[in-house]
């Protein structure tokens, strides 16, 4: 039977035997948004543990926007009812993007994120993750996290975030308290809050006891952040609800609501197939990665994953994400990962792929384009351009009748 998978802009196919697959996981459909401005019109008068966002816009003068970038679907409808309301308060609105430590977008990619009609309507403005003079410090964290925020936050007399929710492997959740840290956070703060992901109580899908969500959470709330906008995603970034309200209440009911799309029963095998979801999700390594993370959860002792990610833009992370996956084993990587002083995001990386090899003596094949491929030759991530090769080569490692889950959109999955 042919399986097909998403890859960039396009599918592969495989031919596997039906009997093999003992699951194929991949989040519920959900019906999508007929009228999204009506909707966002709706949620904007009648948000949750709030007053309605006209009502805050009465009497400012100013208004900050924070919202996603390009690795995110657009938020350009949820912005224009938005904008709408400042224009009606006659309210100066500025619009941030909030980077964290991706790169910097080019005006072209800004324009094509946002539309030329936002980009022509309004400043926009982003966070640049190494700029330490356009942040200013508000104290720290009880973990220890510097507070280290861009000050165009207390430049703006309301602030507003706007994007999508779903499943983070960071913060539980993407959304509310994330747009914040590491949104629009320093880079050395980043680097400490992100050193939770070392612990065992930071899972996709959980927003409180994690400690990474909620560090961002003391780090947010230190921060003039007012009110938010969000759409519930759907698995093929449809836009299935509209939430606004108050930037923490609002923001967890949401999260309710996206965890019955994209909870799914765990189910164990040795060969695991996993994509992320195609464009833009597997645009470079460090988004495509993340398919590995429910794949981690479910692979068998000494089994084989194969990870989809075409990163078409390359491995778009930093020099060490790359120097530790070719200069350091598995093992080094696990073990130096959890020294503080060494950690960092591209530190982070490495480990993410390597943890599935320590922890199960899983073998990774990554199916990648041929830049990729040819730049991980020299590390413990099998890398290869041809599905079916990967498919040959867990086959010879696992044996050609075991069982097979396969895990479809595997980046936003919570598997219970």
């Amino acid at each position: 039977m042919e399986y097909r998978f998403q890859y960039g802009r396009r599918e592969l196919a495989l031919d596997i035997d039906p009997r093999r697959v003992k699951a194929l996981l991949k989040p519920r459909d959900v019906s999508e948004v007929d009228d999204v401005r009506a909707a966002v019109e709706t949620a904007l008068a009648a948000p949750i543990g709030s007053r309605p966002l006209d009502e805050l816009l009465e009497g400012k003068s100013s208004a900050l926007i924070v919202t996603v970038n390009h690795t995110r679907p657009s938020p350009a409808p949820l912005l224009r009812p938005i904008l709408d309301l400042c224009d009606r308060r006659q309210v100066t609105p500025t619009v941030c993007i909030a980077n964290g430590c991706h790169a910097l977008m080019t005006p072209e990619q800004i324009e094509k994120h946002l539309g030329a009609d936002i980009t022509n309507r309004c400043r926009v403005v982003q966070h640049d993750a190494q700029d330490r003079d356009a942040c200013a410090l508000l104290g720290k964290t009880s973990r220890g996290t510097d507070i280290l925020v861009n000050r165009i936050v207390m430049e703006h007399d309301l602030v507003i975030g706007a994007g999508i929710i779903e499943p983070s492997y960071l913060c539980g959740w993407s959304g509310g308290r994330k747009l914040m840290m590491p949104g629009l956070a320093y880079q050395t703060s980043v680097d400490n809050n992100h050193y939770y992901l070392t612990h065992p109580d930071t899972r996709i899908g959980r927003l409180h006891g994690n400690p990474l969500s909620d560090d961002a959470a003391e780090f947010s709330k230190a921060c003039p952040y007012h009110f938010i906008c969000y759409s519930l995603s759907g698995p093929n970034d449809e836009i299935a609800k509209v939430v606004a309200g108050d930037p923490y209440v609002a923001h967890e009911k949401a999260c309710e609501e996206s965890a019955e799309i994209y909870t799914v029963n765990a189910v164990r095998a040795p060969i695991i197939i996993s994509s992320s979801g195609g464009h833009p999700y597997d645009r470079n390594l460090v988004q495509g990665k993340k398919a590995i993370v429910p794949a981690a959860d479910l692979i068998e002792e000494g089994g084989s994953i194969i990870l989809l990610a075409e990163c078409p833009e390359g491995l778009g992370a930093e020099e060490t994400f790359i120097r530790w996956l070719r200069e350091k084993s598995p093992d080094e990587v696990v073990r130096d990962v959890m020294k503080r002083e060494l950690f960092n995001l591209g530190a982070h990386g490495a480990n993410i792929l390597a943890r599935p090899i320590v922890n199960s003596k899983a073998q990774v094949i990554l199916v990648t384009c041929d830049a990729v491929a040819d730049a991980l030759q020299e590390s413990y991530v099998r890398a290869v351009t041809d599905l079916e090769e990967a498919w040959q080569m867990a086959n010879e490692r696992c044996g050609r009748d075991v069982g097979v889950v396969i895990l479809e959109k595997a980046r936003r999955l919570i598997c219970r």
